[in-house]
């Protein structure tokens, strides 16, 4: 009997941008696909706003809301809910959790399959930048949320998307993101609040691949550099495609899943 698969959405997203990939996995296994930033952030009463000189995440939320909060809660989550092992796949920042997720609890992962995400900023320097870039996207996010999703979705990382893509992105975050827990989410759990995994990951003994669209040059380098098959990660990159898959490349990318996790 196959391993459950549990889908982890990215930054902004929720359980139900994985349709295409959960319909076609649903065939053969049961599908896990929730909604882990509100869960997560409901144990947040009280948001705080978003400093101006963000220190480490636990500013933010202290002891929750961070992502090694979440996978820790995660495990306990998929125990309630019978599955105590899942094959895991993660897009973006949902990647960054699924990877730390089979870090901290590789008995609970079958195989891992990370889209369009990153083991992580290698150096302090880098990460502190990046935490003082997300506390000014953040503390945008939370002033106007319709302003800050047009910006966003107009970044070169969203470069291949159509204008009808990002306007049905946009769309669908204003009906259904909540702008105060995106922002914590944003400074508590992006990339720059994240330890490096690219050492935990070496160390991984646990079925690995990268998924990466042609047309989002960052990640498809990311996925087939020579420090991720040091690894052991195998990477596919599908064409046609950028860096936002579930949008631009559905089918393909619930092919791909369901080849991988055979």
């Amino acid at each position: 009997m196959p391993l459950p698969a549990l889908l982890l959405h990215g930054f902004l997203g929720r359980g139900a941008d994985w349709a295409p990939v959960a319909d076609r996995l649903a065939a053969t296994r049961r599908v896990l696909a929730p909604d882990w930033l509100d869960d997560v952030l409901a144990d947040v009463p009280d948001l705080p706003s978003v400093p101006e000189d963000p220190e480490p995440p636990d500013v933010i939320a202290p002891a929750v809301g961070t992502l090694t909060w979440a996978a820790d809660r995660l495990a306990g989550r998929l125990a309630a809910a019978g599955a105590p092992q899942a094959d895991v796949v993660g897009y973006s920042m949902g990647g960054r959790l699924a990877l730390l997720f089979a870090i901290r609890h590789p008995e609970r992962v079958g195989r891992l399959v990370l889209v369009s995400a990153s083991p992580g900023l290698k150096t302090a320097e880098e990460r502190a930048e990046r935490r003082a870039h997300d506390a000014a996207l953040a503390r945008d996010l939370a002033a106007d949320l319709p302003s800050f999703l047009h910006r966003w979705t107009r970044q070169p990382v969203f470069a291949s998307l159509t204008d009808a893509q990002r306007d049905a992105i946009e769309a669908d975050r204003i009906m259904h993101v909540d702008p105060a827990r995106a922002a914590c989410a944003l400074v508590a759990m992006g990339t720059g609040a994240m330890p490096s995994l690219w050492e935990p990951l070496r160390a991984l003994h646990i079925e690995t691949h990268a998924v990466a669209g042609a047309l989002d040059p960052k990640y498809a380098a990311l996925a087939t550099s020579e420090a991720m098959t040091a690894a052991g990660v195998r990477a596919t990159i599908l064409p046609g495609a950028g860096h936002a898959l579930l949008t631009e490349a559905p089918d393909a990318l619930a092919d791909l899943i369901v080849h991988r996790l055979r």
